[in-house]
């Protein structure tokens, strides 16, 4: 079992990581204060002993916390590994851990470091407190005693940890599908050899040391079945194999297996200063980020006339080593969304020089499309034209799952609600639910509704659907065939 420990200020997104890690890897969630709070209520004797000490107003000791952890752990016996959440916050409790892990032979395998500004911090526990209900988000006072303690006491576990080479820093400003660090090491070459031939009734058969084989390389491929980098975030150090030495007879040793991290398409790696090492684009698609050492020559090479019997060989060239960090480039910077045939792909076509496939049947589009929008003073930005969702989509009906990976890689959602929809916050509805019911972190994208097609209406309808939608949300009318509204449309979707 592993055991792994998420950290960061309040407000990092600790939670909703967690939640992620827990899925993806089959851990089990040990949040410290869900814990308390169990044993509290149901009056375990773990409860009890706790509660003793806080009624004389004292710190409930790490070993008993500790306890109430490895007990709640122990409900998951299925689970492949223990996420702790909230614990250790300080050095002593982090000591105390590590002391009661090693009596069952255990240890902390890895820390998630979530690296926030304070102002991001701010900001989110601001924007928190406005949903959650916690008074500890609402109180600024509260907030900031959370702040000041995490960055004075809690923050010196990071140091400790990373002294035992386990701490794994993540930017947690971005999201944890699309940006990875990863420590990749080529294998080295293998050496040349320096063999004599050496045969029955041949004292002196000369040099025959083959050369060594070449290291394995690191390579990124582009793959249609990966959507996030979730599946590497965890990994911190990729080796390819070494290359083997040379043999005699001039055998040439074995070259090192590659290693091929597989990565949606879209993804670029880059080294720590920023630079671009490789990119992949299209399905299948490979580049090598690290390539592995050149095998060393046999002493076969080195013969020469006045050089009969050379006893030496090169050794293998050492591999490459570089901390490699892999983004996955957003799709767009506005995604259009909406049921088929709301009118997405005919709003690409008039406003960017995008030629998408237009009919009027359900899943014209198949794959998205993308489309420059000029914009005021030579500025612009990318629109994609989303295939369109169905009700159920978000449990794989039509090509659910399939389309709403791509809303994933979107900097700006545009939803669009055709003038002839029968029930225009019905429809509404449903996009957001099941965008929601896909990925709940959707819904924190900016986002803009239109009604489109408005073409269709005269001014009396239009502001029989204004007073029908008052009060539920603001939108716009827009037509991509008379193109009425599409300039304030461009307008709204660049503020945003």
């Amino acid at each position: 079992m592993r055991n792994v420990i998420i950290f960061g200020p309040p407000g990092a997104g600790k939670g909703t990581q967690s939640e992620k890690i827990i899925k993806e890897f089959g851990f089990a969630h040990i949040s410290t204060g869900d814990v308390f709070r169990y044993n509290k209520e149901k009056q375990t004797p773990l409860g009890l002993e706790a509660q003793k000490y806080m009624d004389k107003g004292e710190l409930v000791p790490d070993e008993l916390t500790i306890k109430m952890l490895k007990d709640e752990n122990a409900k998951y016996p299925d689970a492949k590994g223990m996420l702790l959440d909230g614990f250790p916050r300080t050095v002593p409790q982090a000591e105390a851990l590590d002391k009661i892990l090693a009596e069952d032979n255990e240890q902390v395998d890895l820390v998630i470091q979530l690296d926030v500004s304070e102002e991001v911090v701010r900001e989110r526990i601001a924007h928190r407190a406005k949903t959650s209900g916690r008074a500890d988000d609402a109180e600024a006072a509260t907030v900031e005693r959370r702040i000041k303690e995490y960055y004075s006491k809690t923050i010196h576990v990071i140091p400790y940890y990373t002294e035992q080479n386990k701490v794994l820093k993540v930017d947690g400003e971005g999201t944890i599908e699309d940006h990875v660090r990863i420590f990749c090491k080529s294998g080295n070459g293998g050496a040349g050899s320096a063999s004599l031939h050496r045969e029955k009734y041949i004292d002196k058969g000369g040099p025959d040391g083959g050369d060594g084989g070449r290291g394995g390389h690191i390579i990124l491929r582009a793959s249609t079945h990966k959507w996030t980098l979730l599946h590497l975030r965890y990994q911190k150090h990729i080796r390819a194999d070494h290359g083997k030495p040379g043999g005699k007879q001039g055998s040439t040793g074995a070259n090192g297996k590659d290693v091929i991290i597989e990565v949606p398409a879209g993804t670029i790696a880059k080294n720590e200063e920023g630079e671009v090492l490789a990119e992949v684009t299209q399905d299948g698609e490979e580049k090598i980020l690290l390539q592995g050492g050149k095998g060393g020559r046999g002493n076969l090479h080195f013969k020469s006339p006045t050089r009969q019997t050379p006893r030496y060989a090169q050794p293998g060239i050492p591999g490459a080593e570089a901390l490699v960090v892999l983004e996955l480039k957003v799709l767009a910077d506005v995604g259009l969304v909406g049921f088929p045939n709301a009118g997405k792909s005919t709003l690409l076509s008039v406003i960017t020089a995008a030629k998408p496939k237009i009919a009027d049947y359900a899943f014209t589009t198949l794959t998205p499309n993308l489309g420059i929008v000029p914009y005021r003073d030579y500025r612009s930005f990318v629109m994609a034209d989303i295939p369109g969702i169905i009700e159920g989509a978000a449990e794989g009906k039509g090509l659910g799952h399939r389309f709403l990976r791509h809303i994933e890689r979107n900097a700006v959602l545009l939803f669009l609600i055709p003038a002839d929809a029968e029930d225009y916050l019905k429809e509404y509805e449903i996009l957001l639910g099941e965008l929601k019911k896909y990925n709940p972190e959707l819904l924190d994208k900016e986002r803009l509704i239109a009604i489109s097609k408005a073409d269709m209406l005269d001014e009396e309808l239009k502001q029989e659907i204004r007073n029908q939608l008052k009060g539920h949300f603001e939108f716009l009318f827009i037509s991509s065939v008379s193109q009425e509204g599409l300039t304030e449309l461009k307008d709204r979707l660049w503020e945003l």
